[in-house]
């Protein structure tokens, strides 16, 4: 290939990888295929076909992990679908797919060198646009492969989000069959958020107190069932924003042992625990100044009662973010064991 020609490289692509797949069609192991992805780099014009079996996903799973639970394994989120964790790519690609990505990554190069996004986006999008028609073009061939009932197949490309490419190829239908829990947690949602705003920042952090101390309850149960965790309960109280900051900081004074709980616990939970309270603020970026004296009171406490610095130091940090004009940028020593202008912070 002596030019960049995209409609060479894909019928050539093309019937690569139907060989591949006609050919895995005839073997034994083409028994329940799940999922076929094209795997592929798009600032380097690379691609490769790998596609996964229940039977081999099983055989994976009980090598290598064996000790993960389902939310781990399986669903839009586990290894099922985690394209590294696929046992089966086609073979070694024609020296024309090499000489196409030479001469694509030059190209994107030159674009780079020019300063010319416009026409790197452009480049980039018909690479991609040309994996969507390969995938299209495969159906035929996917007809002899020993399929699921919720066999799906899509692009995935490593500098994007993961299945941020795959309603281009599987229709809403399919993909929900494919990621049942996915629709249940979309109606699950559709519920709360028929809520009033108060009503949600209470679901969220209740919800989030019993994730951390580890209570199994019908909230909790429900959430694993659908694959979700803490952390999605973590960004539904961010998304919620400044209405959710005061009871953010009830839930750090009370993993910091200052407020009992609401079954009356007095907790002293870990470090990593209370900075995660911390970020929540930091990312709302916003709070009412009743909800920020309460965070500068904490900061007072344990800096001159409890000596927990390096804390102080995180909660200085969030003060300066949610009120830059008031509380400056936190100074601290290399260590991290003094706040060098904490009396900036008490006396504001």
């Amino acid at each position: 290939m002596k030019n960049l020609d995209i409609n060479l490289w894909r019928s050539t692509l093309l019937n690569h990888f139907k060989y591949n797949l006609e050919k895995f069609a005839t073997t034994t192991e083409n028994k329940d295929v799940y999922c076929l992805i094209l795997d592929c780099h798009a600032t380097y014009g690379n691609v490769n076909l790998k596609w996964n079996t229940f039977d081999s996903f099983k055989k994976h799973v009980n090598k290598h992990y064996s000790s993960y639970t389902s939310d781990k394994l399986l669903g839009i989120r586990g290894l099922e679908y985690n394209v590294g964790d696929f046992s089966y790519e086609d073979t070694k690609q024609p020296e024309l797919i090499n000489e196409f990505e030479q001469l694509y990554e030059e190209k994107l190069s030159e674009f780079f060198d020019d300063e010319d996004e416009e026409s790197s986006n452009e480049l980039t999008q018909k690479f991609i646009n040309a994996l969507v028609e390969i995938i299209f073009e495969l159906r035929f061939t996917f007809s002899k492969l020993n399929k699921t009932g919720h066999f799906i197949s899509f692009i995935v490309e490593h500098d994007s989000e993961y299945y941020e490419y795959i309603k281009k190829t599987v229709t809403i239908e399919d993909y929900y069959k494919a990621f049942p829990e996915v629709k249940e947690y979309e109606q699950y949602l559709s519920i709360i958020y028929s809520t009033s705003k108060e009503e949600q920042v209470t679901h969220w952090s209740n919800l989030l107190y019993e994730f951390i101390i580890g209570n199994e309850t019908e909230g909790t149960r429900s959430l694993k069932q659908m694959y979700r965790h803490k952390y999605d309960v973590e960004e539904e109280i961010i998304k919620l924003g400044v209405i959710a900051s005061r009871e953010v900081v009830t839930l750090f004074e009370v993993f910091s042992g200052y407020t009992p709980s609401i079954d009356g616990q007095i907790i002293q939970s870990d470090s990593h625990t209370r900075w995660m309270f911390l970020s929540i603020l930091i990312d709302i970026n916003n709070a009412n100044e009743e909800t920020i004296n309460r965070l500068k009171q904490i900061l007072i406490r344990k800096y001159e009662v409890d000596n927990e610095v390096q804390e102080c130091i995180n909660i200085a940090r969030t003060l300066h973010t949610l009120d830059s004009v008031r509380f400056p940028e936190e100074m601290h020593d290399e260590g991290r064991l003094r706040l060098l202008n904490y009396e900036e912070y008490k006396n504001n």
